[in-house]
């Protein structure tokens, strides 16, 4: 029997293994930029759909109590917010409940607020001390309950935290306040008050009075005038998300009392201007050196652009390019302005 010789085998040589390992970086370099578009994608739907739900339980407060909650109250910029008093809406209903019971450190929420006397008031007494030592935001109210992650508070884009250095859990939502009314000057804004404020959930900056709105009051259109919008950290060390220190990030309770303070109420509140446009980047300090432009903006992680949440419970995405006149009008709950959104 003839067999045969064996048939050698012949490996692959070094050029053909670097044309295929070139190859494979190719095909990757191209289907990376697809996987990170998707992924931006679903983050920004998930952003989306958190919004949709705090405007969900905006809508059923205002069912139930006839106008939208306060914003923030007092004037310390400290204090219990409208992320607070929509709790029960929002499927939290056991924080709120924690925190309602806790009169030694929460403020109870009269429903409706008040321009007369401030409807939200502390168990057995008026008093303005009252308002600045219960009023305040604490780890320690309810169990500590304001350490809650609380993810319809929180866009999956942004790089910060889910809870700051102080424990806090962080919000990526805040509330538009409305336009500059300081013309430029900014004045409004460095003390504001809910008497000039042209929003829809504002900061009553006052110990005695709070301001708080229905739906009637927005005579701009509901469906063109934002209630909430997207405020994201844009790195650890420098953000338009906080000024100075990562204490100092908004969360979802009311005014972070690590940065508390007249002229600080930028940690719970944004304002829609030309002054402010979306995803600023100007870091110059304002006149008063209260804080930097960009931390007035409204900000996203989201590209080129950032979601809002109308007064009708509608979400729009707008871009960094939007008109800036139909910007500031959106931001107003009735000013008039004759600018929709595009």
């Amino acid at each position: 029997m003839h067999l045969s010789p064996a048939r050698s085998q012949r490996g692959f040589t070094l050029i053909e293994l670097l044309v295929v390992i070139a190859i494979i970086a190719i095909l990757i370099g191209l289907l990376l930029p697809a996987v990170q578009k998707v992924r931006e994608a679903a983050s920004r739907m998930k952003c989306q759909n958190n919004l949709k739900q705090l405007g969900l339980g905006l809508q059923n407060y205002h069912d139930v109590n006839l106008k939208f909650p306060v914003g923030e109250f007092n004037d310390d910029n400290a204090n219990w917010g409208w992320g607070v008093a929509i709790l029960p809406f929002i499927e939290q209903d056991n924080i709120y409940k924690a925190l309602d019971a806790d009169t030694a450190n929460f403020m109870i929420f009269i429903p409706g607020g008040g321009t007369n006397k401030n409807k939200v008031m502390a168990v057995g007494t008026t008093s303005a001390d009252t308002y600045n030592t219960q009023g305040r935001v604490n780890t320690n109210a309810g169990g500590g309950v304001a350490k809650s992650v609380l993810n319809a508070f929180i866009c999956p884009s942004d790089v910060m935290p889910s809870t700051n250095p102080t424990g806090y859990g962080k919000t990526n939502y805040l509330a538009c306040m409305g336009s500059d009314l300081g013309a430029g000057n900014y004045a409004s804004w460095t003390v504001p008050n809910g008497s000039t404020e042209n929003g829809i959930l504002t900061q009553a900056n006052d110990n005695n009075n709070t301001w708080a709105y229905s739906m009637a009051a927005v005579t701009d259109g509901t469906s063109n005038t934002v209630v909430l919008g997207e405020a994201a950290g844009q790195t650890l060390s420098a953000s338009a998300f906080y000024t100075g220190s990562p204490n100092n990030f908004p969360i979802w309770a009311g005014g972070n009392p690590s940065y508390s303070g007249q002229g600080k109420q930028q940690n719970y509140f944004r304002v829609m201007d030309a002054n402010y446009p979306l995803n600023s980047t100007n870091t110059n300090t304002e006149p008063g050196g209260t804080a930097i432009y960009m931390d007035r903006a409204f900000s996203s992680k989201h590209t080129s652009g950032g979601n809002f949440l109308m007064c009708d419970g509608s979400v729009r995405y707008l871009s960094n390019s939007v008109d800036p006149v139909a910007y500031r009008a959106a931001g107003t709950r009735n000013g008039g302005e004759v600018a929709t959104l595009q």
